[in-house]
């Protein structure tokens, strides 16, 4: 005759496949973590070629997008359409987006993209430049002060980043955000923005090494 389990002995196992989950789960979100941020780095430099490339063949850098609607806030600060529509990036022709290259910490929206350049408001090119928050030590950003700077001399040609792991608990939505350091992510397990800048007069550089 068959035996089968009975409810205390299901009980058991149910217990210690959930003791074995609790235990295998922090070095599985942690590798989903490195992985997702050694991606992040990589996609970061291809931005940058589209970028420099466009800067060669238009003189300028691309324009900045913003919005002042609510329904549009997964779209401000997205990767220029320009780099789409002149085949720098690849098109993403099912979603408002400009690109596929979407940030893997932020599904919904594209890597994001500020520059003090011309910028685009629900869809009408602006005479303004975008301001951009340029620490009183920048590249450094390790200073409180500093300033919005929306000068064609700024010493900030552009910066593009991911918002990174937890933002919404974190650093990471500072309106000085990407260049102020304490907005950064640093660490494993950290909060904060993963971004990469260009100097005007020299190297660009990312906030991970």
């Amino acid at each position: 005759m068959k035996r089968g389990f009975t409810l205390i002995e299901l009980l058991l196992v149910v217990a210690v496949l959930g003791v074995l989950l609790v235990l295998a789960a922090p070095p599985m979100f942690a590798a989903i973590e490195r992985a997702r941020v050694g991606r992040v780095l990589t996609e970061l430099q291809s931005i940058e070629v589209a970028i420099e490339a466009f800067r060669i063949d238009h003189g300028r850098y691309p324009p900045v997008t913003v919005s002042c609607m609510a329904a549009d806030a997964d779209e401000v600060l997205q990767l220029p359409r320009e780099l789409a529509d002149g085949g720098y990036l690849p098109p993403s022709p099912r979603t408002k987006a400009s690109t596929l290259m979407r940030d893997p910490f932020n599904p919904k929206g594209t890597y994001k993209y500020a520059a003090p350049e011309n910028y685009w408001m629900n869809g009408a090119m602006q005479r303004q430049r975008y301001p951009v928050w340029v620490p009183s030590d920048f590249p450094s950003g390790m200073s409180a002060g500093g300033r919005f700077d929306d000068s064609a001399d700024s010493p900030l040609a552009w910066a593009v980043w991911s918002q990174g792991p937890r933002a919404q608990a974190g650093k990471g939505l500072n309106e000085k955000a990407p260049t102020a350091r304490f907005t950064w992510y640093e660490r494993l397990g950290d909060h904060g923005v993963i971004g990469r800048f260009k100097e005007r007069n020299g190297p660009s550089w990312s906030t991970l090494q």
